[in-house]
């Protein structure tokens, strides 16, 4: 009976410990397991919802872009002189930014491919007038600030406005509108900061010349920057803008013009040339769009391997083709591959997965212009 009442044996107390350390270990590895399924879902969750929320957001602007100048004239304007005061664009030599009057303009680094694109779309939020008008007189010396036009329906005071000339295209600000003369006032100072202090400013409009109501206009640029999205909004701004991050974990962007070139109202080429005439921005019918979104977790190497291997190759999208042109669903496409992003040995871009997400967006105000 006394040696019953002894207790456990060490023995026993070091077996008890051992099955304990097993059963720890069993469930720690079976939680790490599962953090690592928990943590890639939601990985590729927010790789999927950042891919998705860029195209919406970039899809958004690519519907409105060439609103409120999507007309065969102004779309020959090339770069726009235009006044903000007291400085002038750069092609006035001024110290403004040049704006192309384009309504998506591809900024692709053909020295540097491996940059991503940059995509700006320029259009009007505002403008009850779709149609231009036409100038009516010649201007009368000294006093070019007052444009007699055939009507001014739908224009407002606050509106910018453009002149398109054969010499070019001009911004304005309407000050004054008078229904009985049929003009339109276009004086300097804080009610028309468009406006030049004087006339020509680089060339007089003629009789004969078009008026297009531009309302108030936006000129947004989606770029790359530090691994995310960013937007640039500035027009009729006399300081640089500063971008604006809007979705984390985009590391590339690529875009192509999709274009009819022959006249069929279908397109049948997508290729990253910007168009140099008014007759072939009207070719453009739509825009072919692709981001490459990063998802977050870092992977190690797999077992055996050397290095990283989550990605062995360079993400591909339908307008990466390798020899320049393929077929792609009967269209022709210029490569542009995905490029900022590195996969060669030793690469810590191969350390993270990736997701393309593309769409190609109908320029409607292209297809239904006057």
């Amino acid at each position: 009976m006394r040696a019953r009442e002894l207790g456990m044996s060490l023995v026993e107390l070091l077996v008890a410990v051992a099955i304990g350390l097993i059963g720890i270990l069993i469930i720690t590895q079976a939680y790490l397991v599962g953090d690592n399924f928990n943590r890639a879902t939601l990985g590729e969750g927010g790789a999927q919802t950042n891919g998705l929320i860029s195209l919406y957001t970039i899809e958004r602007d690519a519907r409105n872009a060439g609103y409120g100048f999507n007309n065969p004239a102004a779309l020959g304007c090339g770069q726009i002189y235009w006044y903000r005061d007291p400085e002038f664009s750069g092609n006035m030599g001024g110290s403004l930014p040049n704006i192309s009057l384009a309504p998506v303009l591809i900024e692709h680094d053909t020295v540097a491919p491996a940059n991503p694109d940059k995509i700006t779309f320029l259009y009007s939020s505002e403008g009850e007038r779709m149609l231009p008008t036409s100038i009516q007189k010649n201007p009368s010396k000294g006093n070019a600030a007052t444009v007699f036009v055939d009507g001014v329906d739908g224009f407002q005071t606050g509106d910018v406005i453009m002149i398109v000339t054969p010499s070019g295209c001009v911004l304005g600000n309407i000050t004054h509108t008078q229904s009985v003369s049929q003009f339109l006032q276009l004086n300097p100072g804080a009610s028309g900061p468009n406006n030049p202090p004087a006339w020509p400013w680089p060339f007089l409009y003629t009789a004969g010349d078009s008026v297009l109501n531009m309302g108030d206009p936006r000129l947004n640029t989606y770029q790359i920057g530090g691994g995310k999205l960013q937007l640039v909004s500035a027009l009729l701004s006399t300081g640089t803008a500063t971008p604006t991050d809007l979705v984390d974990g985009i590391v590339d962007l690529r875009a192509l013009y999709g274009k009819d070139t022959n006249n069929d109202n279908v397109v049948d080429t997508y290729e990253f040339t910007t168009p140099a005439t008014g007759a072939e921005w009207l070719q453009v019918l739509a825009v072919k769009v692709a981001v490459l979104a990063r998802v977050g977790n870092y992977e190690k190497k797999s077992v055996g391997a050397s290095e990283c291997d989550a990605t062995t190759v360079v993400p591909t999208w339908s307008g990466s083709t390798a020899g320049g042109t393929v077929a792609d669903n009967n269209r022709i496409a210029t490569a542009n591959p995905f490029l900022a992003i590195s996969v060669a040995s030793g690469s810590e871009d191969r350390c993270y997965r990736y997701r393309v997400f593309e769409t190609t967006v109908p320029l409607r105000n292209m297809i239904w212009r006057p």
